[in-house]
């Protein structure tokens, strides 16, 4: 969950980043508790309509899952929270895509209406914890390539990331270097970790990729997973309203801001920045990937 607009504006141009990381973490509390309420009261006006009060969409950082959550959002009555674990856990070790669900997560959200999004591995542990609680969950995964890019232009701009000292000096190529021998690996691992241990009868992935080519059928196969009362009509005007030129302040897909949350809308951008030596080594690391979950090989 990002922090509201000006907050954001303020803490990274005004704060230092250990102090930017630290009020991040304490804002979290009183802002977990005000989205809990707003919550309660969309399940005691619409809770009756819906056979899951709890959605769960988890994707790695800059993989499209702040898309999802906000056209999940457009649904009457469901609001977004995060567990204030989350940024705990993240300010204590640079990361959440390791954090392990508590084992009364779903407990905590009853008679709310809540989408969480989070970055954590499809552990057995949490595949565990989410099937226990009869969770639904979406999982949006990117290819690694691009998630580099965004990755890199993210962290550069954003004080309070833990890794922003890592990158802030470095340019796009010794930024990817950087992210080769640092998150490729374990990336690769979440992206087979969800694939290995989700249970399909409550799940379904869906590639960020399939979301631009065609965002209302990618929609529409989340919708059904979880079980929502939306028909055609309805999915194509929550995907209109939250389009890239709505969602970025009015530029066109390609047309990028390096500093925006909302970067580009495009796939396929690292192709501009590869060099020969980036992709032997990215081949290296990735050994049999994504192959090895039965998808098809990445194109060079």
């Amino acid at each position: 969950m990002r922090p509201p607009p000006i907050l954001d504006w303020f803490a990274k141009r005004c704060l230092p980043p250990a102090v930017a990381r630290r009020a991040k973490l304490i804002a979290s509390v009183p802002r977990y508790h005000l989205h809990r309420r707003a919550c309660r009261r969309g399940w005691l006006a619409h809770g009756d309509r819906y056979p899951h009060h709890l959605l769960f969409v988890a994707g790695l950082p800059k993989s499209g899952t702040t898309w999802v959550e906000r056209m999940l959002s457009s649904v009457p009555g469901f609001g977004s929270l995060l567990i204030p674990e989350v940024n705990r856990h993240e300010l204590d070790h640079g990361e959440s895509h390791t954090f392990e669900l508590p084992d009364d997560f779903a407990s905590r959200f009853d008679r709310m209406l809540v989408i969480t999004k989070m970055h954590v591995h499809g552990s057995i542990h949490n595949c565990r914890v989410l099937g226990d609680g009869d969770v639904p969950y979406a999982i949006v995964h990117r290819d690694l390539r691009d998630v580099a890019i965004s990755h890199i232009h993210y962290v550069r701009s954003t004080p309070w990331h833990p890794e922003h000292r890592d990158y802030a000096n470095l340019d796009i190529e010794r930024g990817l270097r950087h992210f080769g021998e640092t998150l490729l690996s374990p990336y690769a691992d979440w992206v087979r970790s969800w694939h290995r241990h989700r249970d399909p009868a409550i799940s379904t992935i869906v590639a960020y990729e399939e979301m631009l080519h065609d965002p209302s059928k990618a929609l529409t196969r989340i919708v059904e997973t979880f079980r929502l009362p939306l028909d055609r009509d309805r999915i194509e005007e929550i995907v209109a309203a939250h389009d890239f030129t709505r969602m970025s302040g009015g530029r066109r897909p390609g047309e990028e801001r390096a500093d925006a949350f909302v970067r580009s809308g495009t796939a396929g951008g690292w192709r501009r920045h590869f060099t020969p030596e980036l992709e032997s080594r990215y081949r290296e690391v990735l050994g049999r990937f994504p192959t090895d979950l039965g998808l098809p090989p990445l194109d060079w």
